[in-house]
Order: C-alpha cells, then structure tokens, then sequence
C-alpha cells in the first residue's frame, strides 16, 4: 500500500475546498471563522505534502515541519471555534507553549536516532488535546438556536480527538516501524485516512456552525432596533398575534400599553439628534427595568414604545404604567439637563381582538391622554368606540 498518492488526492481535494471557501467569503465577507478555517486548509495542504515528499526532503521538513504545520492547522481550528462563538481565546498561550516545550522533544525523537512512536504519540497528544478544548467549548457555549449545529460540530472534533488518542494507544502496543508513512501496515492506514476523512468533517461542521450563526445575526438585525436593541415594529407585532391566538385558545388576556413621549421633537431641535439618540436609549433602558423578563418591549416608530404585558388585566396593566410614567418623568442627567414625560395609552385584550384592533384601542387611549394634557395614563373602556387618529 503506497499511501503518498493518496495524500496528493487529499490535498488536491482541500485545495478545491479552499478555492471554494474563498469564493463564499468573498459573497459574505461577515462570516465568523472562515478566514481561520481557510488557514487550517493551508497548513492541513502543506502538511500532507511534505509528509508525502518525506523521500525527497531531510526528514527535518518532511518529519518534524510537517507535524507543526499540523499543529498549526488544528490550532486554527482552535480558534475558528472561539471567533464563531464570540469568545476569548484563553487557552491559545497554553497551546503555543505546549507546541513550543515539545519540539526538542520531537526534534530528539528525529535526531541523531529515529524515534517513529515518540513522534507519533506526541503528534496523537497535542492534536487530541487542541481538538477536545474545542469540542468543550462547543458544547458549553452553543446555545439557544445555535444548540444542535454546535453539538454537531463537537461531535465531529471530539470524535477526531478520540481517533487520536486511540491511534497513540494502538501504536504504543504495535508500534511503527520507520517507514510507515510510506508503507504502513493496515492498522495504522486506517487511522491515517480516517484522520483525513475527519478532517474534512471537522471544516463542514465549523463552516456550516459559522453559517447557522451569521443566519441568526441576520435574523436578529432583521427584528431588532437599532437604536434602542429593542424589537421593531414588524417583530413586535408578529410576537402579539401568536400571543393572541394562545389567549383565544386558552381563554387569556393581554395588556397593551403605547407609551409617546412629550414634546420630543424640541429635544431634537434645541439639543441635535445624537442627543436625541441618547434620549431613547435611556428611556428604553428606564421601561427595560421597570417591567418583567416575561414581557415584550418594543420600539413603535420614532419616540414611541409598545410593551406587551402577559395575563395582565385593566388594574395591573394601568397600575403598571403609573409607575413607568414616574420613572421616566424622574429620569435626570439627560443631555442638556432636560426633563422628559411621556403618556400612555392602555387597552386589554377581548376574545376577537386581531393586532390591529387591539393596537387601535391603544392608540385611542393614548390620545386621549395627549388630549388630557399629557404625562399621564389613560385606560380604554370596551364601552367606548376606537378611533383612529
């Protein structure tokens, strides 16, 4: 068995993975960790190479270049994994220092007398070390919609991981003679190729993780604010028709509570945008607080805010907003030293309310309120007819 032309064919394979991988990062340049994955194909390309010129090349490029190239590789991995998932790269000193202290070791194992399982275990150790740091951490930050693609991903490096590890066991009880790479025996063929095979699993699953993740970010900009990182309009709304249709089913109400702001267009006018800009996020944050996590918040449009608050009748839902109305009319330090008010309009839920008619009762309390003179509550009685202003 002469494994050096399979090894060409795997490079060659990486190299249109590669090529590939490029033309995907140039359509969505925003993709988390491609660039490093791009980089363990590299060094995966260059590795096997110079393993299988091993003949032609002193055995310190071919032997102890090779292995760090991979070292290399999987350390990419490593921090493709971190980038994907938004966190520190805390382990990459431990894993450079641990590359660094073994190399005399690896280069003793090469000179002046060949040591093919010293090597070989040392390769088997680091790999599987790298490789089970990054399934860990996989499946202790994959969470929410991200859950099942990064448990995939963990699945597939720490199976690689584990392949490693056997691969040293099985060696150390058999070990290889000097020309392995070249001609090895069955047993340790099947570990080389499945070692590649993994690889290449180890690159899919990263690659499709960071598109699961750029999907979500998508999703999120798609429903979110901006401004505020409260939700839209657009999402708010599709959030109050599915809780609708569980109140019909279940025979439950809703509080709806439209909060505008007074006067804020002489704060944009006397003050400038940005501070403005600054306003709304502190107001958002004040109404954040002063509601439960159950509960749905939402800029309307412009100064106005929407909250959905779950099971809450006409007494809760109005008391509630009392106390949001103070919060905002006490909020100080805000630019140019300015006091702020808002008013609320509130209405609750009826068994044939749609979005729209719900919100329209809202609205006709809220001016109802602006009417009253503002900074203050007002409640929509079902014995009143809905206007639309």
């Amino acid at each position: 068995m002469y494994t050096p032309y399979l090894m060409c064919a795997y490079a060659a394979t990486l190299l249109m993975v590669l090529v590939g991988m490029g033309v995907v990062r140039r359509s969505a340049p925003d993709l988390l960790g491609v660039a490093h994955l791009r980089r363990f194909i590299v060094c995966a390309i260059c590795g096997v190479l110079l393993i299988a010129l091993r003949p032609q090349l002193a055995p310190l490029f071919s032997i102890v270049v090779a292995n760090y190239v991979f070292f290399a590789g999987v350390t990419f991995l490593y921090l493709a994994v971190t980038e994907i998932l938004g966190i520190p790269r805390r382990l990459l000193p431990a894993i450079i220092v641990f590359c660094i202290l073994s190399l005399p070791l690896f280069i003793a194992f090469t000179y002046p007398r060949t040591f093919p399982l010293g090597r070989l275990e040392i390769h088997c150790g680091i790999v599987a070390l790298i490789l089970s740091a990054s399934a860990i951490l996989l499946l202790r930050h994959g969470r929410g919609g991200l859950l099942y693609p990064a448990r995939a991903a963990a699945t597939m490096l720490g199976t690689s991981a584990a392949v490693h590890l056997l691969w040293g066991i099985v060696a150390f009880y058999d070990p290889p003679r000097p020309l392995l790479v070249m001609h090895p025996d069955a047993l340790n063929a099947a570990f080389s190729y499945l070692a590649m095979i993994l690889g290449l699993g180890n690159l899919v699953s990263l690659a499709w993780l960071s598109f699961c993740v750029h999907r979500q970010d998508l999703q999120t900009i798609a429903q979110t604010d901006s401004l505020t990182g409260l939700l839209n309009r657009g999402a708010f709304e599709a959030c109050l028709r599915r809780e609708l249709t569980r109140c019909r089913t279940h025979g439950q109400i809703v509080g709806l509570m439209l909060v505008d702001l007074d006067f804020f267009k002489q704060v944009n006018d006397e003050h400038g945008h940005l501070a403005g800009d600054d306003v709304l996020r502190r107001i958002s944050k004040s109404l954040r607080s002063g509601i439960r996590p159950s509960d749905v918040l939402a800029r309307y449009g412009g100064e106005e805010f929407v909250i959905l608050l779950h099971g809450a009748g006409t007494v809760q839902a109005e008391e509630v907003a009392e106390r949001l109305r103070a919060d905002i009319a006490d909020l100080v330090n805000l630019p140019g030293d300015i006091r702020l008010t808002a008013s609320f309009g509130v209405a609750v839920s009826q068994p044939e309310d749609s979005v729209s008619s719900l919100v329209v009762r809202a609205d006709e309390a809220l001016y109802r309120s602006k009417r009253d003179g503002r900074n203050r509550v007002r409640v929509h009685s079902a014995a009143r007819p809905a206007l639309v202003r």
